[in-house]
């Protein structure tokens, strides 16, 4: 006897997570073993946040292309459209760099905190037109990595972990798919706002908790926490699934323009993307998205 159609819809979207989940136990286990009996430097081990990093960092080379085949919603426009000086958080080894035009950046600083993957990310700035364009910052985008490594780049002039510029640095911010793993959120959030300069945009593609009491599901919900249990932050490089980032972005600061959608919002993993503007340039009539409530 066939199962009630309404599992064969549902469960397919509640355990395709697992899969990935599998996929990162493999390759921590497979880490360890590398620094054991390949890099022979078993002491490694006791430094387990870097050991986390390498582990996320093979994962992503392995697979990290194609899992940025197909990304929700209207990012590759929203990517296409940055111009002057950019900041992307989280830029991996690279694989979205394609989605930009290298003719409408004059600069563009990746803050990527796992090494493993700069030497990807180098050379796919290169092949995509960026040349000398393109830095990489070896930390992440909480405050008290991202600033300092801004400072030594000479990009930003005034030291400390506060992020505090008074007409900010950055025309566009990219945060695609790395919100859910920065240490301290809301901080974190509020700092790359004080970057942004007055009619900067920041562009955004995150996934974030499932939204079951309005779009959602509340079957998606229970399952993010099952996730959760099963050690998906361990594993997944501090990826968690039930964060509220529209709700930390709204509060870092006042926005001209606050539009983002939710994708798939019925799944295990939903997502939203969008803009928002600082305010200090008009943006009237470019309102294409829903603001989410």
């Amino acid at each position: 006897m066939p199962a009630p159609i309404w599992i064969q819809n549902i469960m397919p979207a509640l355990l395709r997570p697992s899969l990935l989940l599998l996929t990162s136990v493999y390759h921590f286990f497979m880490t360890i073993l590398e620094v054991v009996f390949v890099e022979l430097k078993p002491w490694k081990l006791f430094n387990l946040t870097k050991l986390r990093y390498k582990s996320f960092a093979r994962l992503w080379r392995k697979n990290g292309e194609e899992m940025s085949v197909e990304m929700p919603g209207p990012l590759t426009e929203l990517l296409s459209a940055c111009e002057g000086v950019v900041l992307d958080i989280g830029p991996g080894s690279g694989e979205i760099i394609s989605r930009f035009n290298a003719n409408k950046i004059t600069a563009m600083y990746g803050a990527e905190p796992a090494e493993d993957l700069h030497e990807g990310l180098i050379k796919n700035a290169i092949k995509h037109g960026f040349d000398e364009k393109y830095e990489p910052l070896l930390c992440g985008g909480e405050p008290e990595s991202l600033i300092p490594a801004l400072h030594k780049s000479g990009i930003l002039m005034i030291e400390g972990r506060s992020g505090l510029a008074s007409d900010g640095i950055f025309d566009e911010i990219c945060c695609v798919r790395v919100l859910c793993g920065v240490p301290h959120a809301q901080e974190t959030i509020n700092g790359l706002y004080n970057l942004l300069k007055p009619g900067g945009r920041m562009v955004i593609c995150e996934h974030t908790v499932n939204p079951w009491r309005t779009e959602g599901r509340i079957l998606a919900r229970f399952m993010q926490f099952v996730y959760t249990l099963l050690g998906w932050p361990f594993f997944m490089g501090g990826c968690e699934l039930q964060r509220h980032t529209v709700d930390y972005l709204r509060q870092a600061g006042e926005w001209q323009k606050f539009d983002l959608r939710y994708y798939a919002p019925r799944d295990v993993i939903p997502f939203v993307v969008g803009e928002l503007i600082k305010p200090g340039r008009d943006s009237a009539g470019q309102n294409k998205w829903k603001v989410v409530s």
